[in-house]
């Protein structure tokens, strides 16, 4: 039997900003910014304590990772037409003819292709799962653990992404 705990709260959101690319040849969409909101759930074996996570240790780990997007820039580090270098206190971004230049500070270069409100989603569930391990918030394997992600880009529109 699996349960699993819902993270559905006013202070699990982040206010950032990006484009997207589109289309063949790619295109791309104006910079722009969404004040997103995030939902989670673990489901799994409930534990000898009768939990199947600690809601807080969870929790903190959710609201961290929207406290590390908030109030930046994403850029895709893995888009293979638009190039990022960091130089001094900038970030430099050029697709041709298009470039950017932002403050390093405001700034976070993410491990995706595009970013999408649906690869963000992903992002955020590969961050929420690998950081409950390291914290070791799972008492029984990982893989025992199924995780979703729900990311409200506006009003009424989510990406949610399941494991």
């Amino acid at each position: 039997m699996k349960h699993s705990i819902r993270f559905e709260n006013e202070s699990l959101y982040f206010s950032a900003s990006h484009f997207i690319t589109f289309g063949d040849p790619e295109k791309v969409e104006a910079l722009h910014g969404h004040n997103f909101r995030v939902k989670a759930e673990i489901a799994g074996p409930m534990n000898r304590k009768s939990y199947v996570v600690d809601f807080v240790v969870a929790y903190d780990v959710l609201k961290r990772i929207c406290e590390m997007l908030s109030h930046k820039v994403l850029l895709p580090a893995e888009h293979p037409y638009i190039k990022i270098k960091e130089e001094n206190d900038a970030v430099r971004v050029s697709m041709p003819p298009l470039r950017w230049a932002f403050p390093k500070d405001d700034t976070l270069i993410v491990p995706l292709r595009n970013t999408t409100t649906e690869a963000i989603a992903e992002y955020i569930l590969k961050l929420f799962r690998q950081t409950l391990e390291d914290e070791g918030a799972f008492d029984y394997p990982p893989a025992q653990y199924a995780l979703t992600v729900e990311l409200e880009e506006s009003p009424g529109m989510w990406a949610i992404v399941r494991e």
